[in-house]
């Protein structure tokens, strides 16, 4: 029997991903093809130009087809990142009655179910979509961390609801967008969601961690902690605002600047490098210039330095900050950065890592890997969805349970 086949799409602000791949009998997943271009029509992670948009889209899954020799089929699963993502915690809960309906009895399975149906009526406004709804532990009259209630005494039980949303029209312009290539849009998943379902194992989770992917137009974040998500979302800087700033700080083209940032850039200021000059070439009726590497560092450091303590903030506010014992793990584009972890490790105050990808053939080195981080964990998460019909085996079903740690998850 065949493996399931599956292709994520990633629309970015700077480049479009297209990931093929199979899941292997052993849970693992195979790279069939990959392919990738220059995004145009997207800013912050969100369509400016839907025809450029569509024709970048086209062009990188003709790649990816071209590299696996066959065609990427009826439907696609697309990464979601930006559109002003932002978590919410919901409690629900149920009184717990005993045989003579009175309060207190034994929970039973209809218990369970009923509170969690209650936790997942999280109202929503119109211009917000659900992307994700995880659930967290129980609680069983007041004491939390109840992983399974059934058959325990109580009078009330109550579970909460970690609801993962996004900006409606950014998430369904991006579908709208898959559809015209012309594929279907099988389903939506969080960019930062997906990028831990990549890099993370299950111990990294129970001792908390958060895993940033530093993209073009925004950074996706997401904690973890006990096993369960806490906490999740998106800001609107990127990569590419770093670009923007080496422009207007060295009065270069955009040409000019990313190369800059990428074959010299550091997000760390070294002392050392002061005296250090970096040759520019001339390019696109810009003249070419001797520039001092402690200042390209600075302008860098800067933008990399609010990315962080952005996170490091919203973390701190959900009192988070101090139930990282995994990390910061880094994802993206943004992580090969010279000097990122060390910068990172300094803001949060915890140790910091390149994501490095679990259970996958075909990518050719590391560094590769965690760029295309969200579009693998797209591929798992989408494996974790299909019906039961579909060809998954039962090693993949015990792997996706070890992966999510016991958490349920849509």
């Amino acid at each position: 029997m065949a493996a399931p086949f599956i292709t994520a799409l990633e629309i970015g602000t700077t480049t479009i991903k297209v990931l093929m791949a199979e899941v292997r009998e052993d849970g693992g997943l195979m790279v069939a093809g990959l392919g990738e271009c220059e995004s145009r029509g997207v800013r912050k992670g969100e369509i400016v130009d839907f025809e450029l948009a569509l024709d970048a889209v086209r062009r990188a899954m003709e790649a990816a087809e071209a590299v696996a020799h066959k065609s990427i089929g009826e439907s696609v699963y697309l990464v979601a990142s930006g559109g002003r993502v932002e978590s919410l915690l919901h409690i629900g809960g149920i009184p717990v009655l005993n045989e003579y309906d009175e309060p207190g009895g034994e929970i039973t399975r209809d218990d369970i179910d009923q509170a969690l149906e209650v936790a997942r009526k999280i109202p929503l406004p119109d211009e917000r979509i659900r992307l994700h709804t995880l659930q967290q532990n129980f609680e069983v009259d007041g004491r939390g961390g109840v992983v399974n209630p059934e058959r325990m005494l109580a009078e009330e039980l109550r579970v909460g609801m970690l609801l993962i949303h996004g900006q409606r029209s950014v998430v369904e312009n991006l579908k709208k967008l898959t559809e015209n290539v012309p594929v279907v849009c099988a389903d939506a998943a969080f960019g930062g969601f997906c990028s831990a379902l990549s890099v993370l194992t299950p111990e990294q989770k129970r001792a908390g961690v958060v895993v940033i992917d530093l993209g073009g137009g925004t950074t996706d974040f997401i904690v973890y902690n006990a096993g369960l998500v806490k906490l999740a979302g998106s800001i609107a800087v990127g990569g590419d605002h770093i670009t923007s700033d080496i422009c207007s700080g060295l009065n270069l083209n955009r040409r000019q600047a990313e190369a800059l940032k990428k074959e010299s850039g550091s997000a760390l200021i070294n002392r050392l490098q002061n005296d250090q000059q970096i040759s520019i070439p001339a390019e696109g009726g810009f003249s070419g210039r001797m520039v001092r590497a402690a200042t390209l560092h600075t302008i860098i450091n800067a933008r990399m330095e609010e990315i962080f303590k952005l996170i490091a903030e919203k973390i701190e506010d959900d009192g988070l900050s101090g139930q990282l014992s995994a990390g910061v793990i880094l994802t993206g584009g943004g992580s090969a950065m010279e000097g990122i972890t060390d910068l990172a490790q300094q803001i949060f105050n915890a140790p910091c890592q390149v994501g490095r990808i679990h259970d996958c053939v075909g990518l050719s080195t590391k560094q590769e890997g965690a760029r295309f981080a969200a579009a693998i964990g797209c591929v798992r998460y989408a494996a974790s969805q299909m019906k039961p019909e579909l060809p998954i085996r039962a090693a993949w079903r015990t792997w996706l349970s070890k992966l999510w740690g016991g958490a349920s998850h849509e």
